[in-house]
């Protein structure tokens, strides 16, 4: 049946995560994806590598962001290179791109001049803070949009210090979200034969990732959700120094995890009795929890709190997760030759369609800087002259 995407194309001029996160899982269902570099490439092929990947102009981000994908090098600030890019918007359906607004109208890269060159082009674009208002123009990476957007608040150390998070939530949840809303446009481009600009965020993720907590009520003076953890949703030591998270939000689980833990007493305390007394009264749960997780390792209470019906699961190291039965069984992650990384062990898509279960999603290894110069520029109607011309003036790479 093939891959949903099959017969879409798709320029990712972005770099970093967010942009070439969004082209990545448009490729995953079958997009033909040519990401356009500097000539000194996309900023994360040199970013936390190490001395084997370096040399080759990869890093661990850049394999997991930027499989499926071509690559081609050129000087997009030089006119040829330009050409080279606006003959890319002609041919492609949708086009990634992260630069600062304003930029990328400087450089002729505005969704105006590709727009009129292919009204049928969904043109994407994300920033750090949106495109209007007064901090258009600011860069971003995610931890700052984390900041700006309240996220950092809401976990302190005692001091006060904000606890940034080592999840870029921001990013990583804005390669799924832009993704959608590439598909979305491109689905009403069906209906009215006209492509459209799409703006993304740092910071409108930021705020998006929130959604549960930022919500205000004309009326109602209940304090928004702060940074104070809940005793029935947390972490505790076992006697063995493992570590165990539960979660006991519902009447029910509260009950289950009381009989599971010699607690009987506690789901008869009317101070427990529901889920805002629990709340509210979560300073006199955590040592009483914390004491009775420490009388016996972890494995005693996991299988007794899962067949209570208590949501709960061991702390796992990162490193342990591939290999984890439950990810393993559902495929979670997937095993890649690269031709110069070697084996690449990393994070599937993640979700599956039945029609296309058994299609092959990764298919090419994440690009070397310019590997498919020539072969784009052939396909956009260059001659090996004028490719070779355009390599001598260093356009091209």
């Amino acid at each position: 049946m093939g891959l949903p995407l099959e017969g879409i194309k798709v320029v990712d001029m972005a770099q970093v995560y967010f942009g070439p996160g969004a082209a990545m899982y448009l490729a995953d269902q079958g997009a033909e994806v040519i990401k356009v570099e500097t000539l000194e490439g996309d900023g994360t092929r040199h970013r936390g590598t190490s001395a084997k990947l370096a040399a080759s102009g990869l890093s661990h981000a850049f394999l997991a962001l930027n499989r499926n994908k071509r690559s081609i090098s050129l000087d997009a600030r030089r006119e040829e290179g330009r050409e080279v890019v606006h003959r890319l918007a002609r041919w492609a359906d949708a086009f990634i791109i992260n630069l600062r607004p304003g930029t990328a109208k400087r450089v002729g890269l505005d969704y105006d001049t590709l727009a009129g060159l292919n009204p049928r082009l969904v043109y994407a674009s994300v920033s750090g803070f949106g495109e209007d208002g007064p901090e258009a123009h600011l860069p971003g990476y995610d931890i700052v949009a984390q900041s700006r957007s309240g996220v950092l608040s809401t976990r302190r150390l005692p001091d006060g210090t904000p606890i940034p998070s080592v999840v870029m939530i921001n990013d990583m949840s804005g390669c799924m979200d832009m993704a959608y809303a590439v598909v979305v446009a491109l689905w009403q481009r069906e209906k009215t034969g006209l492509g459209q600009k799409v703006e993304c965020s740092l910071l409108n993720q930021g705020v998006a990732m929130q959604m549960q907590a930022l919500v205000w009520v004309e009326g109602d003076d209940t304090p928004l959700s702060g940074s104070k953890p809940s005793a029935v949703a947390f972490c505790y030591l076992c006697a063995d120094g493992l570590w165990i998270n539960f979660v006991a939000s519902e009447n029910h689980q509260f009950r289950a995890a009381c009989r599971v833990l010699g607690l009987e007493h506690l789901a008869e305390d009317e101070r427990f009795g529901s889920y805002a007394g629990r709340t509210r009264n979560a300073d006199a749960l955590f040592s009483v929890l914390g004491d009775a997780f420490a009388k016996a390792p972890r494995d005693h209470w996991l299988p007794r709190l899962q067949e209570a019906g208590v949501p709960c699961a061991a702390v796992v190291e990162r490193e342990d997760v591939p290999r984890d039965a439950q990810v393993v069984a559902n495929e979670m992650f997937v095993q890649q030759d690269h031709p110069v990384a070697g084996r690449v062990t990393m994070a599937n898509a993640p979700f599956k369609l039945s029609a296309s279960r058994k299609e092959p999603r990764v298919r090419l290894p994440a690009p070397l800087l310019g590997q498919h110069t020539d072969e784009v520029l052939r396909g956009l109607g260059y001659t090996p002259q004028q490719v070779a011309s355009l390599r001598q003036a260093g356009v091209v790479r």
